[in-house]
Order: structure tokens, then C-alpha cells, then sequence
């Protein structure tokens, strides 16, 4: 599965910020956040921000893995928040609606869950760029 990745002109905070601010807005959870810089500083390797959000809503999120056992691997959903060189960042996260209904996921049910995932990213008023996009 391809990333969607999108590049903007905001700081990394600023971006991480406005991505936190959608997801709560939109009435879902953030579960987690994983700092994948802060553990490489931790070993002693230099990294760009890098932060990973796992959120979601159980209340759209539970029907279809009880529907759909092998669709809790891939919920909650993720979107990636990293710093780019030039105090800009870039968001990024894999569409889950195609995946799902290989699974088995009913389209309109499906298509729920792209369409939570393009809502925060359009939270940082973002451009889309393939992932394959060089640095």
C-alpha cells in the first residue's frame, strides 16, 4: 500500500499541533503518540522530528473489526508528523478504505474512514506530493 504523504509550510510543531486539533475536534481519540526522534536521541543517532499519532473513534472503529476481525490490525489509524529540512514538515498515512474492503469492509464503510483521515490532513492546509518524492 502507498503512503499519502503531504508537504506544507508549517513548522513541525505547528503541524503537529493542527493535526492534534482536527483529530479531537472530530470527536476522536488520540491513543497514542510515539516520538521516534526522542528514542533515536536516547541512543545516541540525530533525527528530524518524527512522530507517529494512532487515533480513532471506537465507536466507528469497533463494528468494523467485529465485522472484520483482521481489520484491528490496521485500526487505530495512524498519521505520521515529520520535520523537513527548512523549519518545514510533512504529514503522512496509508488510505485504509481499498485495504478494508479487500478484507470485506462494506465501500460506504469504508470510504468513512478515508474520508476521517483526508478531514485532519486538511487540517494543516497541506499539498498533495507522492511518497516516492525526493528529499
Amino acid at each position: 500500500m502507498k503512503a499519502i504523504e503531504h508537504r506544507t509550510t508549517h513548522t513541525f510543531d505547528e503541524s503537529l499541533e493542527a493535526i492534534k486539533g482536527a483529530i479531537l475536534k472530530a470527536g476522536m481519540t488520540i491513543f497514542a503518540e510515539i516520538d521516534h526522534a526522542e528514542a533515536a536521541r536516547q541512543h545516541g543517532i540525530a533525527m528530524l522530528e518524527t512522530r507517529v499519532l494512532i487515533y480513532g473513534n471506537p465507536v466507528a472503529g469497533t463494528p468494523v473489526m467485529i465485522g472484520t476481525p483482521l481489520a484491528a490490525l490496521d485500526l487505530p489509524l495512524r498519521i505520521l508528523v515529520r520535520e523537513l529540512p527548512g523549519d518545514r514538515s510533512a504529514i503522512a498515512y496509508h488510505p485504509i478504505a481499498g485495504m478494508f474492503e479487500t478484507m470485506g469492509v462494506k465501500g460506504a464503510d469504508a470510504a468513512r474512514f478515508d474520508a476521517a483521515q483526508g478531514k485532519v490532513a486538511e487540517a494543516v492546509g497541506v499539498f498533495r506530493i507522492p511518497a516516492e518524492f525526493p528529499e
